[in-house]
């Protein structure tokens, strides 16, 4: 119940992040407009969360292993790390512990005496869990870099196709990208006008925040574009005006997204 967008633009010399404020419980039972998704994990590097609100410690882990300025894939690996350990540990209380297996070395040990439609069972529980939970982490080392984390605690580059969206309301937002002929070589002013439309019609999907926050980010470090910029954005698009000339004539401004 979320959209998270991301785009590499100037010749891969830097990275937007477009997110909206909406958030669900772990059954997807409550969804709301709440407060921003994204978490600065490094000074060139910042990730956006999709899915559940339950699992802070992901970041919080990954946020404890790195110092200052670091390649953006080796934040991916250890996101992922954190996943996977985070995934295994909900699996062993909300899957094994269930039938009284206190681990997955005593699972293992006692398939042999199970029954065999107990074992496959399980395996098939352990197999399909979903933590509900995906991540898009944008970065400027010595260029842009978008990854996309999900289960089962994998990482994938988007560098190549230079743009990634995830959320319900990417059958809305792909589209764009392609009608416009997106490219990473595109001027920043550009490529904030398609992910903004993207996000925009990503609404449409029903489950997708009306409230939408950008930032961009280069080896200099994170800006937040200001909120004046965005509603700009927001009326143009309502009134159904040219994105190309509104950017010309709109100054994007800016201010230094705060340190944790």
């Amino acid at each position: 119940m979320t959209q998270l967008i991301g785009l590499i633009c100037e010749n891969r010399k830097k990275v937007i992040l477009i997110s909206d404020r909406m958030v669900s419980t772990s059954n997807g039972s409550l969804c709301f407009e709440h407060e921003r998704k994204c978490e600065r994990v490094a000074t060139n590097a910042l990730i956006l969360t999709a899915g559940t609100t339950h699992e802070p410690e992901l970041v919080e882990d990954t946020k404890a292993e790195i110092k200052g300025k670091v390649l953006i894939r080796n934040i991916a690996e250890i996101l992922s790390k954190h996943y996977r350990k985070i995934r295994k540990k909900r699996i062993k209380h909300e899957v094994l512990e269930e039938i009284g297996i206190s681990s997955f070395d005593e699972f293992h040990k006692k398939q042999n005496i199970l029954h065999s439609g107990i074992t496959h069972e399980l395996s098939e529980r352990i197999r399909k869990f979903d933590l509900n939970l995906s991540l898009l982490l944008g970065g400027v080392d010595e260029k842009a870099h978008l990854y996309r984390i999900g289960e089962p605690g994998a990482y994938r580059s988007f560098d190549g196709i230079g743009f990634c969206c995830i959320g319900v309301g990417n059958r809305h937002a792909d589209p764009v990208f392609a009608f416009y002929g997106f490219s990473p070589k595109l001027s920043v002013e550009d490529a904030l006008k398609i992910g903004f439309e993207a996000k925009k019609r990503a609404e449409m999907a029903g489950g997708v925040g009306k409230q939408t926050d950008v930032w961009i980010i280069d080896k200099k470090g994170i800006k937040e574009v200001k909120p004046e910029t965005i509603k700009e954005l927001e009326d143009s698009h309502v009134k159904q005006e040219d994105y190309s000339r509104l950017l010309k004539s709109v100054k994007i401004e800016t201010t230094d997204f705060g340190v944790s």
